[in-house]
């Protein structure tokens, strides 16, 4: 009920938008650092990112080739789908022109 009342006016408590950064350490690497925000905004956060995933997927908008941020998808799934693409094409002898940006 919460979550729904502030959504539905439109507000995030002040404490909730604050974050600590922190190092985090790992085997003499440099630290690595990470945000550690209020549990309750964590928790909203979530329940908003699956609902709005939920609806872009019930609905068809996502587009198939879609993997950053989707569930049993990742960068490693899209280059290996790009890897096969890429095989099938040299398989066939076809042309093509491949185009692929990192950052």
């Amino acid at each position: 009920m919460l979550f729904n009342q502030l959504v539905s006016v439109g507000y995030v408590p002040q404490e909730w938008l604050n974050a600590t950064i922190v190092p985090v350490f790992k085997k003499g690497v440099a630290g690595r650092p990470i945000s550690l925000t209020c549990v309750l905004s964590e928790i909203m956060e979530r329940i908003l990112s699956n609902k709005i995933y939920a609806h872009l997927h019930l609905n068809n908008i996502l587009h198939r080739s879609q993997h950053g941020f989707c569930k049993n998808r990742s960068p490693t799934t899209n280059l290996l789908e790009c890897f096969n693409d890429w095989t099938l094409t040299i398989l066939s002898k076809e042309q093509h022109v491949i185009i692929y940006s990192g950052k």
